[in-house]
Protein backbone atom coordinates (compact mmCIF):
# COMPACT_ATOMS: atom_id res chain seq x y z
CA UNK A 1 0.00 0.00 0.00
CA UNK A 2 2.76 2.78 0.72
CA UNK A 3 4.53 1.50 -2.39
CA UNK A 4 1.88 2.88 -4.99
CA UNK A 5 2.00 6.55 -4.13
CA UNK A 6 5.32 6.49 -5.11
CA UNK A 7 4.87 4.69 -8.46
CA UNK A 8 2.34 7.26 -9.16
CA UNK A 9 4.71 10.55 -8.51
CA UNK A 10 7.31 9.05 -10.51
CA UNK A 11 4.83 9.06 -13.58
CA UNK A 12 3.59 11.82 -13.29
CA UNK A 13 7.43 12.96 -13.54
CA UNK A 14 7.94 10.90 -16.51
CA UNK A 15 5.15 12.60 -18.37
CA UNK A 16 5.76 16.11 -17.46
CA UNK A 17 8.99 15.56 -18.83
CA UNK A 18 7.69 13.58 -21.89
CA UNK A 19 5.43 16.53 -22.44
CA UNK A 20 8.62 19.36 -22.32
CA UNK A 21 10.78 17.38 -24.92
CA UNK A 22 8.04 17.10 -27.21
CA UNK A 23 7.71 21.11 -27.27
CA UNK A 24 11.35 21.24 -27.49
CA UNK A 25 11.46 19.23 -30.42
CA UNK A 26 8.58 21.08 -32.49
CA UNK A 27 10.16 24.57 -31.70
CA UNK A 28 13.81 23.73 -33.14
CA UNK A 29 11.74 22.09 -36.62
CA UNK A 30 10.23 26.38 -36.54
CA UNK A 31 11.06 27.43 -39.97
CA UNK A 32 12.69 30.80 -38.12
CA UNK A 33 14.92 28.41 -35.91
CA UNK A 34 17.45 27.45 -39.00
CA UNK A 35 16.95 30.49 -41.36
CA UNK A 36 19.93 31.58 -43.19
CA UNK A 37 18.04 34.54 -44.82
CA UNK A 38 20.38 37.50 -44.55
CA UNK A 39 18.86 40.14 -42.60
CA UNK A 40 19.38 44.08 -42.95
CA UNK A 41 20.61 46.21 -40.69
CA UNK A 42 18.02 47.21 -39.01
CA UNK A 43 17.21 43.61 -38.32
CA UNK A 44 13.82 43.08 -41.37
CA UNK A 45 14.48 40.88 -44.43
CA UNK A 46 16.47 41.77 -46.91
CA UNK A 47 14.45 39.26 -49.67
CA UNK A 48 12.51 40.68 -52.47
CA UNK A 49 8.99 40.29 -52.92
CA UNK A 50 7.96 37.56 -55.04
CA UNK A 51 5.87 38.60 -57.70
CA UNK A 52 2.21 37.55 -57.92
CA UNK A 53 2.19 33.87 -59.38
CA UNK A 54 -1.60 34.08 -60.33
CA UNK A 55 -1.69 37.45 -61.93
CA UNK A 56 -2.65 37.84 -65.72
CA UNK A 57 -2.03 41.52 -66.37
CA UNK A 58 0.81 41.91 -68.67
CA UNK A 59 3.64 43.91 -67.98
CA UNK A 60 3.13 47.88 -68.80
CA UNK A 61 4.23 49.09 -72.18
CA UNK A 62 6.80 51.53 -72.52
CA UNK A 63 5.69 54.94 -72.29
CA UNK A 64 6.71 55.79 -76.05
CA UNK A 65 4.28 55.61 -78.44
CA UNK A 66 4.96 53.28 -81.24
CA UNK A 67 1.94 53.83 -83.21
CA UNK A 68 2.27 55.61 -86.76
CA UNK A 69 2.05 59.43 -86.69
CA UNK A 70 -1.34 60.61 -87.88
CA UNK A 71 -1.27 62.17 -91.37
CA UNK A 72 -2.89 65.45 -89.75
CA UNK A 73 0.47 65.52 -87.62
CA UNK A 74 2.11 67.13 -90.21
CA UNK A 75 1.43 70.87 -90.47
CA UNK A 76 3.82 71.61 -93.03
CA UNK A 77 2.32 73.69 -95.72
CA UNK A 78 1.01 71.64 -98.84
CA UNK A 79 3.64 71.94 -101.76
CA UNK A 80 1.59 74.34 -104.27
CA UNK A 81 -0.04 72.57 -107.29
CA UNK A 82 1.40 74.71 -109.81
CA UNK A 83 5.26 74.47 -109.11
CA UNK A 84 7.56 72.40 -110.93
CA UNK A 85 8.49 68.57 -109.30
CA UNK A 86 11.27 68.81 -111.65
CA UNK A 87 14.34 69.81 -109.36
CA UNK A 88 17.08 69.64 -112.43
CA UNK A 89 19.45 72.95 -112.09
CA UNK A 90 18.09 75.51 -114.67
CA UNK A 91 19.51 75.71 -117.35
CA UNK A 92 22.10 78.52 -117.85
CA UNK A 93 21.32 81.28 -120.83
CA UNK A 94 23.17 80.44 -123.84
CA UNK A 95 23.83 83.77 -124.94
CA UNK A 96 22.79 87.58 -123.86
CA UNK A 97 19.19 88.55 -123.68
CA UNK A 98 16.83 90.23 -126.55
CA UNK A 99 16.30 93.72 -125.89
CA UNK A 100 13.53 95.98 -127.31
CA UNK A 101 14.32 98.44 -129.92
CA UNK A 102 12.94 102.14 -129.49
CA UNK A 103 12.90 103.99 -132.76
CA UNK A 104 14.03 107.31 -130.80
CA UNK A 105 16.01 108.72 -128.06
CA UNK A 106 13.94 109.40 -124.24
CA UNK A 107 12.67 112.86 -124.57
CA UNK A 108 14.27 115.57 -121.71
CA UNK A 109 12.38 114.87 -118.75
CA UNK A 110 10.52 117.73 -116.69
CA UNK A 111 9.63 118.52 -113.40
CA UNK A 112 6.45 118.04 -114.43
CA UNK A 113 6.39 114.17 -115.56
CA UNK A 114 8.68 113.50 -112.40
CA UNK A 115 6.34 113.79 -109.90
CA UNK A 116 3.80 111.88 -111.80
CA UNK A 117 5.88 109.05 -111.96
CA UNK A 118 6.91 109.59 -108.19
CA UNK A 119 3.55 108.20 -107.52
CA UNK A 120 4.00 104.93 -108.81
CA UNK A 121 7.11 102.31 -107.07
CA UNK A 122 9.39 102.98 -110.16
CA UNK A 123 9.77 106.61 -110.72
CA UNK A 124 12.78 106.39 -112.67
CA UNK A 125 11.45 103.52 -115.03
CA UNK A 126 8.15 105.66 -114.82
CA UNK A 127 10.41 108.81 -116.54
CA UNK A 128 12.35 106.68 -118.91
CA UNK A 129 9.75 104.66 -120.66
CA UNK A 130 6.65 107.60 -121.11
CA UNK A 131 10.17 110.02 -122.22
CA UNK A 132 10.58 107.55 -125.23
CA UNK A 133 6.79 107.88 -126.31
CA UNK A 134 5.48 111.49 -124.88
CA UNK A 135 5.16 113.82 -127.84
CA UNK A 136 6.32 117.53 -126.72
CA UNK A 137 3.29 119.06 -127.99
CA UNK A 138 1.05 117.05 -125.11
CA UNK A 139 0.58 118.22 -122.03
CA UNK A 140 1.64 116.22 -119.37
CA UNK A 141 -0.87 115.83 -116.88
CA UNK A 142 -1.82 112.61 -115.19
CA UNK A 143 -4.15 111.39 -117.41
CA UNK A 144 -1.96 111.97 -120.13
CA UNK A 145 0.87 110.47 -119.10
CA UNK A 146 -1.11 107.42 -118.01
CA UNK A 147 -2.17 106.65 -121.94
CA UNK A 148 0.98 107.46 -122.78
CA UNK A 149 2.06 104.62 -121.11
CA UNK A 150 0.06 102.42 -121.89
CA UNK A 151 0.59 102.43 -125.48
CA UNK A 152 4.14 102.21 -124.85
CA UNK A 153 3.20 99.26 -123.11
CA UNK A 154 1.39 98.06 -126.45
CA UNK A 155 4.27 98.73 -128.80
CA UNK A 156 7.03 96.78 -126.69
CA UNK A 157 4.40 93.88 -126.22
CA UNK A 158 4.34 93.94 -130.36
CA UNK A 159 8.10 93.35 -130.03
CA UNK A 160 7.70 90.97 -127.42
CA UNK A 161 5.39 88.49 -129.64
CA UNK A 162 7.70 88.55 -132.71
CA UNK A 163 10.61 88.00 -130.23
CA UNK A 164 8.76 85.25 -128.96
CA UNK A 165 7.85 83.34 -132.35
CA UNK A 166 11.65 83.61 -133.35
CA UNK A 167 12.69 81.80 -130.38
CA UNK A 168 9.76 79.16 -130.25
CA UNK A 169 9.85 78.75 -134.48
CA UNK A 170 14.29 78.33 -134.48
CA UNK A 171 15.07 74.67 -135.59
CA UNK A 172 17.54 73.64 -132.94
CA UNK A 173 15.56 75.45 -130.15
CA UNK A 174 14.76 72.74 -127.23
CA UNK A 175 11.27 71.20 -126.53
CA UNK A 176 11.42 73.11 -122.98
CA UNK A 177 12.45 76.58 -124.89
CA UNK A 178 9.39 75.61 -127.44
CA UNK A 179 6.97 74.80 -124.61
CA UNK A 180 7.90 77.94 -122.40
CA UNK A 181 7.70 80.37 -125.56
CA UNK A 182 4.30 79.11 -126.38
CA UNK A 183 3.00 79.76 -122.88
CA UNK A 184 4.30 83.68 -122.68
CA UNK A 185 3.05 83.92 -126.26
CA UNK A 186 -0.06 82.96 -125.65
CA UNK A 187 -0.61 85.24 -122.76
CA UNK A 188 1.39 88.53 -124.74
CA UNK A 189 -1.27 88.69 -127.12
CA UNK A 190 -4.00 89.48 -124.82
CA UNK A 191 -2.23 92.64 -123.58
CA UNK A 192 -2.63 94.65 -126.69
CA UNK A 193 -6.19 94.01 -126.50
CA UNK A 194 -6.77 94.79 -122.92
CA UNK A 195 -4.63 98.12 -123.19
CA UNK A 196 -7.22 98.97 -125.56
CA UNK A 197 -9.73 98.80 -123.47
CA UNK A 198 -8.50 100.35 -120.70
CA UNK A 199 -7.78 103.50 -123.22
CA UNK A 200 -11.38 103.72 -124.05
CA UNK A 201 -12.29 103.39 -119.96
CA UNK A 202 -9.44 106.03 -119.46
CA UNK A 203 -10.96 108.66 -122.16
CA UNK A 204 -14.29 108.00 -120.46
CA UNK A 205 -12.74 108.85 -116.80
CA UNK A 206 -13.66 105.43 -115.71
CA UNK A 207 -10.35 105.08 -113.86
CA UNK A 208 -11.67 101.58 -112.06
CA UNK A 209 -12.58 100.05 -115.60
CA UNK A 210 -8.72 101.13 -116.72
CA UNK A 211 -7.63 99.51 -113.73
CA UNK A 212 -9.22 96.52 -113.88
CA UNK A 213 -8.67 95.82 -117.57
CA UNK A 214 -4.65 96.87 -116.98
CA UNK A 215 -4.46 94.22 -113.95
CA UNK A 216 -4.96 91.91 -116.83
CA UNK A 217 -1.62 92.46 -118.12
CA UNK A 218 0.10 91.40 -114.97
CA UNK A 219 -1.60 88.56 -114.72
CA UNK A 220 -0.21 87.60 -118.41
CA UNK A 221 3.06 88.08 -117.72
CA UNK A 222 2.89 86.07 -114.26
CA UNK A 223 1.69 82.94 -116.12
CA UNK A 224 4.61 83.65 -118.92
CA UNK A 225 7.23 83.40 -115.94
CA UNK A 226 5.53 80.58 -114.50
CA UNK A 227 6.13 78.97 -117.57
CA UNK A 228 9.49 79.26 -118.19
CA UNK A 229 9.77 78.44 -114.29
CA UNK A 230 8.65 75.25 -114.60
CA UNK A 231 10.04 74.35 -118.20
CA UNK A 232 13.88 74.81 -115.62
CA UNK A 233 15.16 76.82 -118.55
CA UNK A 234 16.47 80.66 -118.77
CA UNK A 235 14.43 82.71 -120.73
CA UNK A 236 16.73 84.09 -123.99
CA UNK A 237 14.15 87.30 -123.83
CA UNK A 238 14.38 87.74 -119.87
CA UNK A 239 15.51 91.14 -119.99
CA UNK A 240 12.26 92.21 -122.09
CA UNK A 241 10.06 90.62 -119.99
CA UNK A 242 11.34 92.27 -117.24
CA UNK A 243 11.07 95.53 -118.39
CA UNK A 244 7.69 94.91 -119.84
CA UNK A 245 6.71 93.61 -116.43
CA UNK A 246 7.75 96.52 -114.53
CA UNK A 247 5.99 99.09 -117.54
CA UNK A 248 2.54 97.11 -117.34
CA UNK A 249 2.91 97.27 -113.48
CA UNK A 250 3.92 100.97 -113.54
CA UNK A 251 0.43 101.89 -115.65
CA UNK A 252 -1.63 99.98 -113.18
CA UNK A 253 -0.31 102.21 -110.45
CA UNK A 254 -0.68 105.85 -112.59
CA UNK A 255 -3.89 104.57 -113.03
CA UNK A 256 -4.94 103.71 -109.69
CA UNK A 257 -3.41 106.75 -108.04
CA UNK A 258 -5.86 108.93 -110.20
CA UNK A 259 -8.45 106.87 -109.04
CA UNK A 260 -8.35 107.71 -105.77
CA UNK A 261 -7.82 111.25 -106.19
Amino acid sequence: MEIKPFILLISIFYLLHSSSSIRSSSSNNSPDAGSSTPKSPDGSSSTPAAPDAGSSTPEAPDEISTNPASPDADDSSPESPYSSSDKTPIAPAEGPSATFLFPSKPRKSSPELEKICQTTKLPIECVKYVSLFLNNSVKIEPITVAMTAIRAATEMTKQAIETATKFMDEPGASASLKEAMSTCLDNYQSIPDDNDLALQALEKRNMKEASYKLSFGLTSMDTCFDGISQMRITSPMRDMESELERLLRINLELVSDMEKS
